[in-house]
Order: C-alpha cells, then structure tokens, then sequence
C-alpha cells in the first residue's frame, strides 16, 4: 500500500485489501489535524480580539485627551523684551502673529519677525515652550540663541 507524501494517508491500489488499521490510522491523522488547525485558528482570534480591545482602548484615551484638551485664544502686547505666556497648561501648538507699530510701515521681514509657529519643538529665536505656556522672544535676534 502507498502512502500520500505529506500526511501519510493511505492510498489503495486496485489489488490493495482495505484493511480496518489502515483506515483508523488514517481518520485518527485527518481528526488530529482537523484538531490543530481549528486550535491555531481559535488561537488567532484570541489574539485578533486581544489587539482589538487594545486598539479600542487606546482610541478611546486618545479620543478622551483630544476631546478633554484645554485651549486658549488670546492676545498679548510685547514689551520688546522676552515674555513668558503662562497658558496653565504645556500647549501642544502654538501660533504668534503680530505687526510692527502699524500697518502702513509693515515689511515682508517685519511680519517675518514677529511671526511664529511651533508644534513642540523650540523655534530658535522665536518661541518656547514650557509646562505652563510659552516664551517669546525678542525681536532683536542678536542677543539670543
């Protein structure tokens, strides 16, 4: 009698005799591997609900933080000199704008100065920031980093 070349499996020729070991043998190799795939299988989708739990968890803490976010609109007059913002909270972004004295005398590299946007990073010579808000700079970038 031949044998499959993968599992073993009987495989009858026309003067082979069926005998009952063969065919046993052969239902218990196909149950024992019916029997793994199916462990595998159940063990992926315990696997696959475990990440899904994770991932909805942290897409509900994100949702929650983003939701929860404080914000500040506002506005300052500069002194020239460096100020610190006091927010209450360390912003995530943060966004300057302003003019020289007036509008009529306003340049390109007038606005350029006094302009400024930050996700975090420091801004060198513009803004900083800090657990509590932010620090701008001076205009006269020659005294500082």
């Amino acid at each position: 009698m031949n044998h499959t070349k993968n599992y073993g499996l009987p495989q009858w020729e026309l003067n082979d005799l069926i005998r009952m070991e063969d065919f046993n043998r052969a239902m218990t190799s196909i149950e024992s591997g019916l029997d793994s795939n199916a462990a595998a299988a159940n063990e992926a989708k315990a696997d696959a609900a475990s990440a899904k739990i994770v991932a909805n968890t942290a897409k509900t803490t994100a949702d929650t933080a983003l939701a929860a976010k404080p914000y500040v609109v506002g506005s300052y007059t500069g002194t020239g000199t460096e100020m610190t913002i006091n927010l209450g909270f360390r912003p995530s972004f943060v966004v300057v704008s302003g003019l020289k004295e007036t509008m009529a005398t306003n340049t390109t590299t007038d606005f350029d100065r006094y302009f400024g946007m930050s996700a975090g990073n420091i801004m060198t010579h513009r803004l900083a920031f800090t657990d509590k808000g932010f620090v701008v700079f001076p205009s006269n970038l020659l005294n500082y980093y």
